[in-house]
Protein backbone atom coordinates (compact mmCIF):
# COMPACT_ATOMS: atom_id res chain seq x y z
CA UNK A 1 0.00 0.00 0.00
CA UNK A 2 2.71 2.46 1.12
CA UNK A 3 4.57 1.50 -2.17
CA UNK A 4 1.83 2.21 -4.14
CA UNK A 5 1.12 5.56 -2.64
CA UNK A 6 4.72 6.78 -3.23
CA UNK A 7 4.44 5.95 -7.08
CA UNK A 8 0.69 7.53 -7.12
CA UNK A 9 2.25 10.71 -6.03
CA UNK A 10 5.17 10.40 -8.27
CA UNK A 11 2.68 10.09 -11.37
CA UNK A 12 0.46 12.84 -10.06
CA UNK A 13 3.94 15.26 -9.61
CA UNK A 14 5.04 14.41 -13.22
CA UNK A 15 1.34 15.51 -14.78
CA UNK A 16 2.01 18.71 -12.18
CA UNK A 17 5.31 19.06 -14.16
CA UNK A 18 3.33 18.46 -17.53
CA UNK A 19 1.03 21.16 -16.71
CA UNK A 20 3.21 23.72 -15.66
CA UNK A 21 5.06 23.00 -18.78
CA UNK A 22 2.46 23.67 -21.06
CA UNK A 23 1.82 27.07 -19.29
CA UNK A 24 4.96 27.72 -19.42
CA UNK A 25 5.11 26.82 -23.45
CA UNK A 26 2.03 29.41 -23.84
CA UNK A 27 3.76 32.26 -21.94
CA UNK A 28 6.54 32.06 -24.09
CA UNK A 29 4.93 32.06 -26.90
CA UNK A 30 2.80 34.57 -26.54
CA UNK A 31 5.42 36.65 -25.61
CA UNK A 32 7.40 36.07 -28.49
CA UNK A 33 3.64 37.14 -30.65
CA UNK A 34 3.61 40.07 -28.64
CA UNK A 35 7.13 41.43 -29.04
CA UNK A 36 7.36 40.99 -32.62
CA UNK A 37 3.98 41.85 -33.18
CA UNK A 38 3.22 39.76 -36.15
CA UNK A 39 0.38 41.12 -39.27
CA UNK A 40 -2.94 39.65 -39.43
CA UNK A 41 -1.78 37.95 -42.54
CA UNK A 42 0.89 35.62 -40.32
CA UNK A 43 -1.76 35.27 -37.49
CA UNK A 44 -4.41 34.34 -39.55
CA UNK A 45 -1.82 31.19 -40.87
CA UNK A 46 -0.85 30.75 -37.26
CA UNK A 47 -4.87 30.01 -36.98
CA UNK A 48 -5.20 27.21 -39.96
CA UNK A 49 -1.75 25.24 -38.25
CA UNK A 50 -3.49 25.52 -34.77
CA UNK A 51 -6.59 23.78 -36.47
CA UNK A 52 -4.85 21.14 -37.68
CA UNK A 53 -2.32 20.61 -35.13
CA UNK A 54 -5.00 20.33 -32.83
CA UNK A 55 -6.83 17.78 -34.63
CA UNK A 56 -3.85 15.60 -34.85
CA UNK A 57 -3.24 16.11 -31.25
CA UNK A 58 -7.05 14.68 -30.39
CA UNK A 59 -6.48 11.87 -33.12
CA UNK A 60 -3.29 10.78 -31.49
CA UNK A 61 -4.44 11.23 -27.56
CA UNK A 62 -7.12 9.35 -28.60
CA UNK A 63 -5.42 6.24 -30.46
CA UNK A 64 -3.19 6.22 -27.47
CA UNK A 65 -6.19 5.88 -24.95
CA UNK A 66 -7.42 2.98 -27.11
CA UNK A 67 -4.49 1.38 -27.20
CA UNK A 68 -3.92 1.55 -23.56
CA UNK A 69 -7.58 0.61 -22.92
CA UNK A 70 -7.15 -2.18 -24.29
CA UNK A 71 -3.85 -3.25 -23.03
CA UNK A 72 -5.41 -3.19 -19.79
CA UNK A 73 -8.47 -5.25 -20.42
CA UNK A 74 -5.76 -7.80 -21.65
CA UNK A 75 -4.13 -7.82 -18.58
CA UNK A 76 -7.76 -8.77 -16.88
CA UNK A 77 -8.43 -11.44 -19.30
CA UNK A 78 -5.17 -13.41 -18.39
CA UNK A 79 -6.02 -13.11 -14.92
CA UNK A 80 -8.82 -15.30 -14.83
CA UNK A 81 -7.29 -17.47 -17.68
CA UNK A 82 -4.21 -17.76 -15.03
CA UNK A 83 -7.14 -18.36 -12.44
CA UNK A 84 -8.94 -21.47 -14.41
CA UNK A 85 -5.45 -22.74 -15.46
CA UNK A 86 -3.97 -23.17 -12.24
CA UNK A 87 -7.65 -24.44 -11.15
CA UNK A 88 -7.84 -26.75 -13.50
CA UNK A 89 -4.43 -28.39 -12.55
CA UNK A 90 -5.32 -28.18 -8.84
CA UNK A 91 -8.33 -30.38 -9.45
CA UNK A 92 -6.48 -32.96 -12.39
CA UNK A 93 -4.30 -33.62 -8.70
CA UNK A 94 -6.72 -35.75 -7.89
CA UNK A 95 -6.50 -38.08 -11.02
CA UNK A 96 -2.86 -38.73 -10.09
CA UNK A 97 -1.45 -41.58 -7.52
CA UNK A 98 -2.24 -40.79 -3.89
CA UNK A 99 1.49 -40.88 -3.33
CA UNK A 100 2.49 -37.94 -5.43
CA UNK A 101 -0.91 -35.76 -4.56
CA UNK A 102 0.66 -34.13 -1.47
CA UNK A 103 3.86 -33.04 -2.84
CA UNK A 104 1.66 -31.90 -6.45
CA UNK A 105 -0.47 -29.91 -4.18
CA UNK A 106 2.84 -28.56 -2.57
CA UNK A 107 4.22 -27.11 -5.32
CA UNK A 108 0.64 -25.00 -7.12
CA UNK A 109 0.74 -23.56 -3.41
CA UNK A 110 3.93 -22.17 -3.59
CA UNK A 111 3.37 -21.57 -7.71
CA UNK A 112 0.29 -19.32 -7.31
CA UNK A 113 2.16 -17.48 -4.37
CA UNK A 114 4.83 -16.61 -6.07
CA UNK A 115 3.17 -15.85 -8.89
CA UNK A 116 0.33 -13.53 -7.05
CA UNK A 117 3.70 -11.61 -5.48
CA UNK A 118 5.28 -11.23 -8.34
CA UNK A 119 2.77 -8.84 -9.56
CA UNK A 120 1.92 -7.52 -6.50
CA UNK A 121 5.53 -6.30 -6.97
CA UNK A 122 5.16 -4.43 -9.43
CA UNK A 123 6.06 -1.28 -10.57
CA UNK A 124 9.28 -2.95 -8.86
CA UNK A 125 10.67 -4.60 -12.27
CA UNK A 126 13.51 -6.54 -10.11
CA UNK A 127 11.79 -7.98 -7.65
CA UNK A 128 8.98 -8.49 -10.25
CA UNK A 129 11.76 -10.28 -12.43
CA UNK A 130 12.57 -13.05 -9.42
CA UNK A 131 9.41 -13.86 -8.15
CA UNK A 132 8.92 -14.78 -11.67
CA UNK A 133 11.73 -16.44 -12.14
CA UNK A 134 11.17 -18.90 -8.84
CA UNK A 135 7.40 -19.45 -10.12
CA UNK A 136 9.42 -20.76 -13.54
CA UNK A 137 11.36 -23.07 -11.78
CA UNK A 138 8.32 -24.55 -9.37
CA UNK A 139 6.61 -24.93 -13.00
CA UNK A 140 9.09 -26.85 -14.28
CA UNK A 141 9.09 -28.96 -10.98
CA UNK A 142 5.21 -29.61 -11.36
CA UNK A 143 5.68 -30.53 -15.11
CA UNK A 144 8.53 -33.19 -14.60
CA UNK A 145 6.66 -34.48 -11.83
CA UNK A 146 3.33 -34.75 -14.27
CA UNK A 147 5.81 -36.30 -17.07
CA UNK A 148 6.89 -38.73 -14.43
CA UNK A 149 3.63 -39.88 -13.51
CA UNK A 150 2.95 -40.21 -17.40
CA UNK A 151 5.13 -42.37 -17.93
CA UNK A 152 4.13 -45.01 -15.54
CA UNK A 153 0.63 -44.37 -16.53
CA UNK A 154 0.44 -43.33 -20.13
CA UNK A 155 -3.12 -43.49 -20.67
CA UNK A 156 -2.96 -39.98 -18.67
CA UNK A 157 -0.66 -37.53 -20.72
CA UNK A 158 -3.27 -36.37 -22.31
CA UNK A 159 -5.30 -35.47 -19.48
CA UNK A 160 -2.60 -33.89 -17.37
CA UNK A 161 0.45 -32.61 -19.64
CA UNK A 162 -1.79 -29.95 -21.46
CA UNK A 163 -3.47 -27.95 -18.88
CA UNK A 164 0.39 -27.72 -17.32
CA UNK A 165 1.34 -26.73 -20.53
CA UNK A 166 -1.12 -23.96 -20.34
CA UNK A 167 -0.67 -22.68 -17.16
CA UNK A 168 2.90 -21.89 -18.23
CA UNK A 169 1.51 -20.40 -21.73
CA UNK A 170 -0.78 -18.06 -19.74
CA UNK A 171 2.00 -17.42 -17.52
CA UNK A 172 4.50 -16.07 -20.35
CA UNK A 173 1.40 -13.97 -22.04
CA UNK A 174 0.68 -11.72 -18.35
CA UNK A 175 4.71 -11.46 -18.90
CA UNK A 176 4.68 -10.16 -22.10
CA UNK A 177 1.20 -8.25 -21.15
CA UNK A 178 3.71 -6.32 -18.20
CA UNK A 179 6.67 -5.61 -20.87
CA UNK A 180 4.17 -4.01 -23.72
CA UNK A 181 3.55 -0.58 -23.33
CA UNK A 182 3.19 2.57 -25.84
CA UNK A 183 6.12 3.01 -27.03
CA UNK A 184 9.16 5.52 -26.21
CA UNK A 185 8.81 7.41 -29.96
CA UNK A 186 5.65 7.40 -29.42
CA UNK A 187 5.00 8.56 -26.16
CA UNK A 188 7.76 11.50 -26.45
CA UNK A 189 5.35 12.28 -29.74
CA UNK A 190 2.51 13.22 -27.86
CA UNK A 191 4.57 15.36 -25.25
CA UNK A 192 6.41 17.38 -28.06
CA UNK A 193 2.87 17.33 -29.65
CA UNK A 194 1.09 19.01 -26.47
CA UNK A 195 3.41 21.46 -26.02
CA UNK A 196 3.22 22.67 -29.84
CA UNK A 197 -0.36 22.75 -29.35
CA UNK A 198 0.84 24.57 -26.11
CA UNK A 199 3.22 27.43 -27.83
CA UNK A 200 0.15 27.81 -30.78
CA UNK A 201 -2.30 28.77 -27.92
CA UNK A 202 -0.03 31.05 -27.00
CA UNK A 203 0.09 32.91 -30.40
CA UNK A 204 -3.30 32.74 -30.65
CA UNK A 205 -4.41 34.40 -27.89
CA UNK A 206 -1.80 37.01 -28.06
CA UNK A 207 -4.31 38.38 -30.84
CA UNK A 208 -6.39 39.62 -28.03
CA UNK A 209 -6.04 42.32 -25.18
CA UNK A 210 -5.26 40.09 -22.14
CA UNK A 211 -3.27 36.11 -21.77
CA UNK A 212 -6.98 34.82 -21.44
CA UNK A 213 -5.91 32.50 -18.81
CA UNK A 214 -9.03 30.10 -18.29
CA UNK A 215 -8.39 29.59 -21.65
CA UNK A 216 -4.93 28.77 -20.72
CA UNK A 217 -5.55 26.74 -17.48
CA UNK A 218 -8.38 24.70 -19.03
CA UNK A 219 -6.32 23.78 -22.39
CA UNK A 220 -3.26 22.70 -20.23
CA UNK A 221 -5.21 20.65 -17.71
CA UNK A 222 -7.51 18.74 -20.02
CA UNK A 223 -3.88 17.87 -22.44
CA UNK A 224 -2.12 16.77 -19.17
CA UNK A 225 -4.97 15.01 -17.56
CA UNK A 226 -5.16 13.39 -20.98
CA UNK A 227 -1.99 11.81 -21.22
CA UNK A 228 -1.93 11.08 -17.26
CA UNK A 229 -4.98 8.72 -18.05
CA UNK A 230 -3.14 7.43 -20.86
CA UNK A 231 0.02 6.48 -18.45
CA UNK A 232 -2.37 4.98 -15.40
CA UNK A 233 -3.66 2.81 -17.80
CA UNK A 234 -0.35 1.61 -19.47
CA UNK A 235 0.84 0.96 -15.96
CA UNK A 236 -2.29 0.07 -13.90
CA UNK A 237 -0.47 -0.47 -10.65
CA UNK A 238 1.40 2.59 -10.73
CA UNK A 239 -1.69 4.95 -10.26
CA UNK A 240 -5.21 5.30 -10.06
CA UNK A 241 -6.20 2.37 -12.07
CA UNK A 242 -6.08 -0.97 -10.99
CA UNK A 243 -6.32 -4.61 -11.84
CA UNK A 244 -7.26 -5.61 -8.22
CA UNK A 245 -11.10 -6.56 -9.46
CA UNK A 246 -9.27 -9.57 -11.30
CA UNK A 247 -6.20 -10.31 -8.97
CA UNK A 248 -8.59 -10.87 -6.17
CA UNK A 249 -9.70 -13.90 -8.62
CA UNK A 250 -6.22 -15.67 -7.57
CA UNK A 251 -6.27 -14.78 -3.69
CA UNK A 252 -9.93 -16.34 -3.63
CA UNK A 253 -8.15 -19.63 -5.58
CA UNK A 254 -5.40 -19.81 -2.92
CA UNK A 255 -8.11 -19.69 -0.28
CA UNK A 256 -9.51 -23.14 -1.95
CA UNK A 257 -6.50 -24.78 -2.12
CA UNK A 258 -6.09 -26.15 1.17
Amino acid sequence: MQDWAVTTVLVLALELVLFLTLLLAIEVAYRIARKRKFPSTQLRSVNAVTNVVFSFMGLILAFSYSEAGKRLEVHRNLVVDEANAISSVWFLVDVVPEADQPPLRDLLRLYLDERVEAHHALPRVEEFEARRARAARLQKQIWARMVTITKVAPDKEVLLLPPVRLMAEVAAKRTLAVRTHITSPTFFFMLGLAVVGAMLVGLTTAQGEGRNWPYRLLFALVISSAIHVVVDLEYPRTGIVSTEEADSLLLELRETMH
